[in-house]
């Protein structure tokens, strides 16, 4: 075992052990270095990947003491259309269809939707509006891809009346789970003119993968939220 795995297997295994709770200081890092004949910046290093994985926090001039690791949340809700969630909030929806087409995907949307590179897909990018009186504006960006063969009259549906989902199951296709990732990026180019908004303007980023009850995936998706006009709330239930 090389020098930096030994300390931290060792501090990692004292805390899931017990023996460290949360909340001890753990040993200095010169105690560290002789018990484990070993440099100070090994063992800065083993320690440093146990801050960023939540197991420990460091308070200057004090050490490093154990906390509980940080946990991966995830949010759930119901799996409906853009339309729907929006009525039930009392707001009228607007679509625009910017590209529906047919396309040979590239080796990341293969890997999404688990399949070669000859599969062909349907692209649908669309533009989400609220309407406010006389005016109408941008609020989300969506892009899914999902494979041609599940609805090969893909091409012929109005994807501005039509939702998404609805389209999937007059095809007998069902999503029945779906995995979210968030992160946060800046908008810019084109993206950011969809909205009306400068270079650089903030936004929410989630792209999704839907899932059918076998846990085949279905459809992968890619959503831009302006984060001066989205926020989100997550909801637990024990």
């Amino acid at each position: 075992m090389h020098n930096y795995a030994k300390v931290y297997q060792y501090i990692l295994g004292k805390i899931q052990n017990g023996e460290f709770q949360e909340g001890d200081l753990i040993p200095k890092e010169m105690d560290l270095s002789e018990q484990f004949n070993v440099s100070r910046p090994t063992v800065r290093h083993a320690l440093n990947d146990l801050v960023n994985e939540g197991y420990l926090t460091r308070v200057r001039g004090r050490g490093s003491f154990v906390t509980k690791p940080k946990v991966v949340q995830e949010y759930t809700k119901f799996i409906e259309s853009y339309d729907q969630e929006m009525e039930k909030k009392g707001l009228s929806p607007l679509t625009k269809v910017l590209e529906l087409s047919m396309i040979y995907p590239n080796e990341y949307i293969q890997g999404c939707l688990s399949i070669t590179g000859e599969e062909r897909v349907i692209k649908l990018r669309r533009l989400r509006f609220i309407k406010e009186a006389d005016t109408a504006k941008p609020m989300i960006l969506t892009t899914v891809y999902f494979p041609y063969s599940l609805v090969p009259k893909a091409l012929q549906y109005d994807f501005e009346q039509r939702s998404f989902y609805s389209v999937l199951a007059e095809n007998g296709v069902y999503v029945n789970k779906v995995r979210h990732f968030l992160e946060v990026r800046m908008l810019y180019g084109k993206t950011a003119s969809l909205f009306d908004l400068p270079d650089n303007s903030p936004c929410h980023f989630i792209s999704s993968t839907g899932y059918d009850s076998e846990n085949h995936p279905i459809e992968y998706s890619e959503n831009f939220y302006p984060a001066d006009r989205n926020q989100f709330t997550v909801e637990t239930v024990r």
